[in-house]
C-alpha cells in the first residue's frame, strides 16, 4: 500500500482494495471526501493501460506553456544546445529574477515524468542569483523542447517515445 500526502490533498493506493478500504476509517477521524478512481494528482496525470499506469504531465505543461507565453513557440527535438556552456556573464543584460526563478521552480517539477531535461534544468538552476539573458534563452530552450513533446507519451514496455 502507498499513501501519499501533500498538505490537505491524500492519494491511496495498493494492490488489495480490502486494504484500502480498512483506511476509509479514517473518515471517522479527519474530513475526506472520496474522488473515485485516480486520474489527476498534483499536475500528474494518470491513464490506465492493459500494462499498467502511464503517468505524464501533458496538461501541466500546457499550464505552464501558457503562464510564461510560450505556447506559440517552436518547438524543437533536444532541451539544450549541444557544446554550449553557461558562465556567469556580469556584462550580460540582468533578466528579472523572481520570474527567471519561477520558470526554473516550474520546469524543475517537470522533471517528475520527464527524466531527459534533468541535466538542461540543472544547468539553469545554478543562475538562479543573478540570471542573464543567455540563462533565460537555456530556460526558453527547454520550453521549446516540451512544447515538441506534448503529443508524446510513455507506453509501457517500450523505451522510446511514441507520437500518439
Amino acid at each position: 500500500m502507498i499513501i501519499c500526502l501533500y498538505v490537505d490533498d491524500l492519494l491511496i493506493t495498493g494492490s488489495k482494495a480490502s486494504e484500502i478500504k480498512e483506511l476509509y476509517k479514517l473518515k471517522s477521524e479527519f474530513e475526506m471526501i472520496d474522488l473515485g478512481k485516480l486520474s489527476y494528482f498534483l499536475g500528474m496525470e494518470f491513464v490506465i493501460v492493459k500494462d499498467g499506469i502511464v503517468v505524464n504531465q501533458q496538461k501541466y505543461i500546457g499550464e505552464l506553456l501558457d503562464k510564461f507565453e510560450m505556447n506559440g513557440c517552436n518547438p524543437i527535438s533536444n532541451p539544450s544546445e549541444t557544446n554550449t556552456k553557461l558562465d556567469e556573464y556580469n556584462n550580460e543584460e540582468k533578466v528579472d529574477s523572481i520570474m527567471f526563478r519561477q520558470i526554473v521552480d516550474t520546469l524543475r517539477y517537470v522533471c517528475n515524468s520527464m527524466p531527459e531535461v534533468c541535466y538542461s534544468v540543472s544547468v539553469i538552476s545554478k543562475f538562479m542569483h543573478d540570471p542573464r539573458k543567455s540563462q533565460l534563452a537555456a530556460a526558453k530552450r527547454i520550453f521549446w523542447y516540451l512544447k515538441g513533446t506534448l503529443d508524446y507519451e510513455w507506453r509501457p514496455g517500450f523505451i522510446s517515445l511514441e507520437r500518439k
